[in-house]
């Protein structure tokens, strides 16, 4: 049996990606929203803050409904049939899997992405019979530099918002700004930055959408490391990272992006 999802991050491209669907442009049959566990702290275009599963109980899974697709909000399974625990709850000291940066340089390899994300879209869709799938991503044309080639052969990936060879009549391509505003219009909320918490790839402007709060947490998180390893590419404690931040205005320059196009959707 062949699926057609959305993968979505529930940010504005992944909602509007949802809305297009409804409107006939490409084929869906599940929505899936991964639960990381680590978006805590998500800000609403409309000023509202929940936590990830919040939103998606009050506006992901509801516009989905109105197309008349069903929606899950998903968590990765280990290979002893539970649910990985939130992803920060398995970072520490030597079994890192998000992508921190050294205090003598270089970097740590990402493995989030793939096991709480990745992992979980496609146990959903095994799940659901799936032999074979295409999985919708909410990539624009913002962003055309991260398009990578799925690593699987049986789940074809497609980016209808920067064009799709399966729409031979398709020539919309879609930027952010744009989108933004297609869902305003529709008085549809979306999330303003959707990513984890403490996601190493963020720049000022996603840093500065947590509360202080928040900020505390992450900084009290990243002390386990005892200035070995750091959240951000500045390589300073979080608080002081983010004054230098702030100062030198870094709004628009992320830390490299998410390479395999699941997040920042």
């Amino acid at each position: 049996m062949h699926i057609n999802s959305i993968s979505c991050g529930q940010g504005a491209p992944s909602l509007f990606l949802i809305v297009l669907a409804g409107g006939g442009y490409f084929p869906v049959d599940i929505v899936i929203v991964a639960d990381t566990g680590w978006e805590t702290d998500m800000l609403w275009s409309n000023g509202k803050r929940t936590d990830a599963k919040g939103f998606f109980n009050q506006v992901t899974q509801p516009l989905a409904e109105i197309y008349g697709f069903p929606a899950v909000f998903v968590r990765s399974i280990r290979k002893d049939k539970t649910p990985y625990p939130a992803l920060p709850v398995m970072q520490i000291p030597g079994k890192e899997d998000i992508p921190m940066f050294g205090s003598k340089g270089g970097r740590l390899s990402q493995f989030c992405t793939s096991k709480w994300k990745k992992q979980a879209i496609r146990q959903e869709l095994r799940r659901r019979g799936a032999d074979t799938a295409t999985s919708f991503l909410g990539l624009t044309m913002s962003e055309v530099e991260r398009i990578r080639p799925n690593d699987v052969q049986w789940e074809k990936l497609n980016w209808p918002l920067i064009g799709f060879p399966t729409q031979p009549n398709w020539d919309k391509r879609f930027y952010r700004e744009e989108i933004n505003k297609e869902l305003e219009k529709r008085h549809i909320p979306y999330l303003v930055t959707s990513q984890c918490d403490g996601c190493p790839h963020k720049n000022y402007f996603r840093w500065s959408n947590n509360t202080p709060e928040k900020i505390a947490e992450l900084a009290e998180f990243e002390s386990q490391w005892n200035g070995e390893q750091f959240l951000t590419s500045i390589r300073k404690p979080l608080l002081e990272a983010l004054q230098e931040m702030k100062k030198k205005q870094q709004h628009d320059e992320p830390n490299d992006f998410c390479e395999n196009g699941l997040c920042f959707q």
